[in-house]
């Protein structure tokens, strides 16, 4: 039983290091407040964040088809960044107020602050985190780009979990 213990909090250390230490601050000067953006996955090309039509609650992982649900209106706030549909006046935030790796992106009707940095193995793209955590925005399934799979939370994993990472393009 202790070695159990034990072994659960090894493994709870790096996320806990992974949200205290520092990320390296890069400028975020391709996104600019109030502008709206199209979210491609990084490992999905083809797939982007999209608030689902099917429950208009649901983010999702769905082929481009330029609609308005799939167009997000980016706002500073609080020294983070809040995600808002250009389709409805509804914000991207995780599906429960203790969101943790699996917890999957739903829309609300009240802003959610996240920190948006590039990621540090291809800066072209970037990782949407919950404020102040190592929780980012996660393609389900390792990127697998089903229409509809489920646009999670996971703990940051590099190199190479390009599913974890996004590119945002004016809409």
């Amino acid at each position: 039983m202790k070695f159990t213990s034990i072994i659960v909090s090894l493994l709870a250390i790096p996320a806990a290091l992974a949200s205290a230490l520092p990320r390296n601050l890069v400028s975020r000067d391709t996104i600019v407040d109030n502008k709206t953006y199209k979210i491609t996955n990084g490992k999905a090309t083809g797939i982007v964040v999209d608030l689902s039509a099917g429950d208009n609650t649901s983010i999702i992982g769905y082929p481009d088809h330029d609609g308005d649900n799939q167009k997000w209106i980016f706002a500073q706030s609080k020294g983070a960044w809040t995600i808002k549909s250009a389709a409805m006046d509804l914000y991207i935030a995780p599906n429960t107020t203790t969101p943790g790796n699996y917890s999957a992106l739903q829309a609300i009707d009240t802003p959610f602050l996240w920190d948006i940095w590039h990621d540090e193995v291809n800066s072209n793209t970037y990782r949407f985190f919950v404020n102040n955590t190592a929780l980012n925005w996660d393609l389900a399934g390792y990127g697998n780009p089903t229409p509809g799979n489920t646009v999670q939370l996971f703990q940051k994993y590099t190199p190479g979990w390009t599913w974890q990472t996004w590119t945002v393009t004016s809409a």
